[in-house]
């Protein structure tokens, strides 16, 4: 049992169309304390959502009928709404589909359940460091007073502390993602590689140095900036200053 109050706990629904791992999700999530419910299609999972609200949305691709994709498109609008994808899907363009989409986390099946659990209790730190911005007006305001660096998933940029922006790269904008989602920790390489590249891709690290370079170089060329991930050697990144996925 977590040492967490059943008071703190996110309130979680999983959309799943397999019931083994629907149950045995739903299983492990209520023997760490959480609130969770269960649905194997969208239309289930709408019909319950509307009288039982909840925090998370745990969701997977796959659906019968309406796909998860969809679904996220759906939820992405509501306030403070968590949505964590756990898809088989592990190409780079699912994964960016999956982001684009509203999800805040994309997962590859078979995932670890404390792996799950951890992801949740993340992003939820995540949404009381990072104020949603929503119209652009007070975006560009929040930019002028903090200074932030800000990623914004719909369309895959990146705009800097004095409002320029730049196009990225689908593994450009993993990157940036996994750093920002870490507020300041050092990422190691290796989770970093492998979830942008690959577990199994030879020679990851290294296409992760030369990703990083260019992105580097790319900072300078179009902002003027430096971008601000400090890499220590052997070890990992981190991303130094403010900034607020949007």
């Amino acid at each position: 049992m977590t040492s967490h109050t059943h008071e703190m706990l996110a309130r979680i629904a999983v959309v799943e169309d397999d019931l083994d791992l629907l149950d045995t999700m739903l299983e492990y999530l209520k023997s760490q304390g959480y609130s969770a419910w269960g649905a194997r299609n969208a239309e289930d999972f709408y019909r319950r959502f509307a009288v039982d609200v909840v925090d998370v949305v745990v969701l997977d691709i796959g659906l019968p009928g309406e796909d998860g994709i969809s679904v996220a498109r759906h939820l992405r609008d509501l306030p403070k709404l968590t949505i964590i994808i756990v898809s088989a899907r592990d190409a780079l363009d699912d994964r960016l589909a999956g982001l684009k989409a509203g999800a805040d986390r994309y997962l590859v099946k078979p995932v670890d359940l404390i792996e799950l659990v951890a992801n949740i209790e993340a992003v939820g730190r995540r949404t009381t460091s990072f104020v949603p911005l929503s119209a652009a007006g007070v975006i560009q305001e929040e930019k002028s007073k903090t200074g932030s660096w800000h990623l914004t998933k719909h369309d895959c940029r990146l705009a800097g502390p004095g409002g320029k922006t730049i196009d990225l790269t689908g593994r450009e904008f993993l990157l940036l993602k996994c750093l920002l989602e870490a507020h300041g920790e050092t990422i190691s390489k290796r989770v970093v590689a492998d979830k942008i590249i690959g577990s199994r891709v030879v020679n990851s690290d290294e296409r992760l140095d030369v990703l990083l370079a260019r992105l580097r170089k790319k900072c300078r060329d179009s902002l003027g900036l430096s971008l601000p991930i400090k890499t220590l050697h052997q070890v990992g990144y981190a991303f130094t200053a403010p900034a607020v996925i949007e």
